[in-house]
């Protein structure tokens, strides 16, 4: 039996109707009668769809937690996933084979050898090249000990500047700076609730509260980037958002989702405030 069939036996075996319904829970009508009749597309998504049978299944004192269970297989049937493919072993490399090592390539035999004479110039040659690098490196040397030694004799003989008198004159005072109103560090949000009405808030992407608030509570989240109110009769909310009145979230009866963040609010679509006055 559908989760809907199950509500709905429920419900007439309780002698009530869809406008009772609709009056305990504060779900439209039109709402109750698509779940009933397992019309899904009608709702206006799978998460307000979700509140909305948990809070009907706790009106008529079911077992919520199945009923939503039931409700998400019933969208989401499982599938068997493919038998993965037996470990396959892989070819091996092939091997490259090993290059030949010539030794006739890499070390020539010598078939003459250098005449003496020619073999004792190029050492000479050599032993000349070494000893000018020795001398130059020494002469570098020498001019960089001579340079530094003049350098700092030359700041140390130096005469101290006298200190010249200065008549001093008061200090001028700096322009008062307009206070910068310092960038809020986390989300704050406050709802103060004038009716029933279903809420789900999220923050930072994690469900913190979902369920049905009374007339006249008033609740508080915060969140550290982002936070979503998603109300099921957003005109009986009144928003507070990081200490600024908001105002009611929506009208009587209508079902929105908006989201705070430390820049601003944004409805949905993406859109945010000072957007939609510019529109």
């Amino acid at each position: 039996m559908m989760i809907g069939d199950k509500l709905r036996a429920e419900r007439e075996r309780q002698n009530l109707s869809i406008k009772d319904i609709e009056k305990g829970t504060s779900i439209r009508s039109l709402y109750i009668d698509a779940i009933e009749k397992g019309a899904y597309d009608t709702l206006p998504g799978e998460v307000y769809a979700k509140g909305f049978v948990r809070n009907y299944a706790n009106f008529l004192k079911m077992d919520a937690d199945a009923a939503v269970k039931q409700f998400v297989e019933e969208n989401h049937p499982e599938q068997a996933a493919p038998a993965a493919p037996s470990g396959q072993t892989s070819a091996p490399s092939p091997v490259r084979p090993a290059q030949q090592v010539q030794e006739s390539s890499r070390q020539a035999p010598a078939f003459h050898q250098e005449p003496r004479q020619e073999h004792d110039f190029v050492e000479r040659v050599e032993r000349s090249h070494h000893r000018q690098t020795l001398w130059m490196g020494l002469a570098a040397l020498l001019v960089v000990l001579v340079g530094g030694y003049f350098l700092l004799g030359s700041s140390e003989e130096a005469p101290a500047p006298q200190p010249q008198k200065t008549v001093s004159q008061p200090a001028a005072q700096p322009a008062p700076q307009p206070e910068e109103k310092q960038q809020p560090t986390e989300v704050k949000l406050a709802a103060k609730f004038n009716g029933r009405c279903w809420v789900s808030v999220k923050a930072d992407g994690k469900t913190l509260f979902e369920g049905t608030i009374e007339k006249g509570e008033t609740k508080e989240w915060t969140a550290q980037q982002r936070l979503t109110l998603t109300a099921g009769n957003a005109g009986a909310v009144t928003v507070m958002y990081n200490d600024e009145d908001q105002g009611v979230l929506g009208k009587e009866g209508e079902v929105v989702e908006k989201t705070y963040r430390l820049d601003g609010a944004e409805d949905a679509d993406g859109a945010s405030a000072a957007e939609k006055k510019k529109k």
